[in-house]
């Protein structure tokens, strides 16, 4: 694949992105950091991160303080990680999953890419079975209409790509922040503060306190770590020029703040209505908000939150679809992307709690390691200074970033917390929750580390 292209797409928002994962020449560079503030905003401020801290309480047992504490350690490593890798795109010009190249090789990143397209097929998925949840109890609908509905409005964004999207989230950051302050005002007023740790929860019951306040700092983190594959995907049409800490500012703030506010909310209406909160459709928890009215808004809310973060699911899954070679366009890719998650959100409509959890925590059991080797590649190993043509080079066919991937993924199973699979450590000490991930992070940093030391000492 060439690494440069001369495409006239500039800022124009109706017009379909004609580059795919190809480098970003100067010429087209463009946008300000505070469109990555506006955009991530408008991606976090909906309602699958208000479930996450609905979770910490009907899944884990937490009571408001304990799971606001988890909270705020896991959204604080999550934001700087994605903070990061957000300030690669200015700098390379590539795609996320492009950069990864430079460690993984060519070939071994399809393995990252096949995942992160799988990944992000299902988040797709994950929101839009929230979205329509919404839109049938606003619309009184049948399901799959409103599940039509949404699929081809997230699609339609998706297609026409990166300025389109950033516009998008511009515009819906400021009313979806209008919208949930509202609902914060009820559900910090009425939260049920003084509730103790409910050891007799899902999964409270199994790891108690302890290992339930460590599953909330998780859970969390794989939250905004989900994200972390996206970072330079809606940076790398930055100039070049633009001041990395302004970048990461502006990624970073905005992750952390959408995300541990709408977590809070979430961890608030859970004290209020226990019994929506442990249901299967988490549109329950908004319907008894007073005044009544508000809860109209909120569904609009809902339904706006599902689109501007899916369209990102959408977008970078059909970037990760090229990186693996499918010999499709990117806008064809969006659409098939949204067709296969839209086919998964209709299976999955039920028991979503539980299964959102456990997807989660999937996600990070592979994004984990990963990230650690793109972050030590790029501050330690090449210390941000790469030819383009490394990123493109088929030659390259495996990278030691994939074995270093391989060994921290592999270190960790015996870590794994979850209904799905205990590993034997956590099994023996179920106090610990599930520290898979951190297991992940710090195994394949160091071992990609000694094996690029080794291999420059040679």
């Amino acid at each position: 694949m060439a690494s440069e292209v001369t495409p006239h797409y500039g800022d124009e928002i109706a017009q379909i992105e004609p580059i795919g994962i190809e480098h970003i020449p100067d010429s087209e560079r463009h946008g300000k950091p505070f469109s990555v503030f506006t955009l991530w905003f408008g991606a976090n401020v909906e309602l699958a991160t208000l479930t996450t801290g609905v979770a910490a309480v009907a899944l884990f047992g937490l009571n408001f303080w304990q799971a606001a504490i988890g909270l705020l350690i896991g959204n604080l490593l999550g934001a700087t990680v994605l903070g990061l890798v957000s300030t690669f795109g200015p700098r390379l010009g590539v795609p996320q999953l492009v950069h990864s190249r430079a460690a993984f090789g060519f070939f071994g990143n399809f393995v990252p890419g096949a995942l992160n397209l799988i990944s992000g097929a299902m988040w797709f998925a994950v929101n839009t079975v929230l979205g329509t949840f919404a839109f049938t109890s606003l619309f009184h609908a049948p399901f799959w209409i409103g599940l039509v509905v949404m699929v081809l409005v997230q699609v339609i964004v998706a297609v026409f790509g990166y300025n389109m999207i950033h516009a998008v989230e511009r515009v819906m950051a400021g009313i979806l922040t209008l919208i949930f302050l509202a609902v914060s005002v009820f559900a910090f007023a009425h939260a049920q503060y003084h509730l103790p740790f409910n050891a007799k929860s899902p999964l409270g019951q199994y790891s108690g306190l302890s290992g339930s306040f460590i599953e909330a700092i998780g859970l969390a983190f794989s939250y905004l770590l989900g994200w972390t594959v996206y970072g330079s995907d809606y940076t790398r049409y930055l100039p070049n020029q633009t001041k990395p800490g302004v970048v990461f500012f502006n990624a970073s703030s905005s992750n952390f703040i959408a995300a541990f506010w709408l977590e809070l909310v979430g961890v608030a209406l859970a004290t209020i209505f226990p019994q929506a909160a442990a249901g299967t459709n988490p549109i329950n928890l908004l319907t008894g908000i007073q005044p009544h009215w508000l809860v109209g808004l909120t569904l609009v809310a809902v339904i706006i939150g599902t689109i501007t973060a899916n369209v990102l699911n959408i977008y970078s899954s059909s970037l990760s679809a090229l990186v693996i070679n499918v010999p499709l366009k990117r806008w064809v890719a969006a659409i098939l992307v949204g067709l296969v998650g839209g086919v998964v959100a209709w299976i999955g409509r039920t028991s979503y709690y539980l299964s959102f959890e456990n997807f989660l925590f999937l996600l990070g059991y592979w994004l984990a390691p990963w990230t650690a080797i793109v972050l030590v590649d790029f501050f330690v190993v090449h210390r941000g200074r790469y030819t383009t043509a490394i990123f493109y080079d088929p030659r390259r066919i495996l990278g030691r970033g994939f074995w270093a991937w391989l060994i921290g993924v592999i270190a960790s199973i015996p870590f794994f917390n979850q209904s799905l699979y205990q590993g034997p450590i956590a099994l023996k000490y179920p106090q610990l929750g599930d520290i898979s991930y951190y297991v992940s992070f710090v195994v394949a940093g160091i071992v990609y580390l000694a094996m690029t030391r080794r291999s420059a000492s040679r």
